[in-house]
């Protein structure tokens, strides 16, 4: 397996199979909400986009500087979704960097979803489906290199070398491979990221320990579909059969 991980898009991305981390907050949040029970998530960038195309039932979430914009139920912190009845529902979500991230991979061969609450299962689900190239594609932060991405991209290569699968890494792969031994948990290196501190300073704590917890969710996010809209792209993601 040719395994690179890239600290922030770097397209264009044709055959390789993309694994998308938004730690804080926004792959973390979808992987909560597909765990439980939402029939399908709507990822765009356009606020009003998203609201054009929420019906009667649906859920409006989303995130500007950390807070929901106007006429958004709610926002995307994954302690607050981790409460939310979503059973059954569709769910039309932006954030300030995941759906950047997107646009940028949406031709690739295959684009899931990861956090540090999923990677046990992004782990097995590579060694199974044995994809030749993969492409860990982490968003990053105001369009910059994310330390939380870093990290959970570290934890997926060192895990997948623990599984003695064969693979060719790239330097980045290399660099952040290294992190998960650079900080004693992960709540620490969420903590010490840009982002992180970010949310520190307004409050949301509880959304940097709910976003550590390794294996707490076995869900996989994965892109069942997109529809353009204008000039707006809309990015559908199901929960992995």
């Amino acid at each position: 397996m040719r395994l690179r991980v890239d600290l922030a898009p770097r397209p264009p991305y044709h055959d390789e199979l993309i694994v998308v981390v938004d730690a804080l907050r926004a792959t973390t949040s979808i992987t909560i909400l597909l765990e439980n029970g939402a029939r399908e998530v709507w990822v765009a960038s356009s606020t009003g986009v998203l609201r054009d195309r929420a019906r009667t039932g649906d859920l409006l979430l989303g995130e500007r500087e950390g807070l929901p914009p106007e006429g958004f139920h709610h926002g995307t912190s994954p302690a607050a979704l981790e409460q939310l009845d979503v059973d059954g529902r569709r769910v039309f979500f932006t954030s300030d960097n995941l759906p950047a991230a997107l646009e940028s991979v949406e031709h690739a061969n295959g684009v899931w979803l990861a956090s540090l609450r999923n990677a046990p299962l992004i782990v097995e689900k590579l060694v199974e489906a044995a994809p030749e190239r993969v492409a860990v594609v982490c968003a990053g932060f105001r369009g910059t290199e994310a330390l939380d991405d870093a990290f959970a991209a570290g934890l997926l290569v060192r895990a997948l070398a623990s599984r003695q699968v064969p693979l060719s890494l790239g330097d980045a792969a290399r660099l952040s491979a290294a992190l998960p031994v650079a900080f004693a948990n992960p709540l620490e290196a969420l903590m010490t990221s840009a982002s992180g501190r970010y949310l520190l300073g307004m409050g949301f704590e509880d959304d940097l320990v709910a976003a550590s917890r390794v294996g707490a969710d076995r869900n996989l996010p994965i892109l069942a579909g997109s529809e353009q809209t204008g000039s707006e792209r809309l990015f559908r993601f199901t929960a992995s059969p």
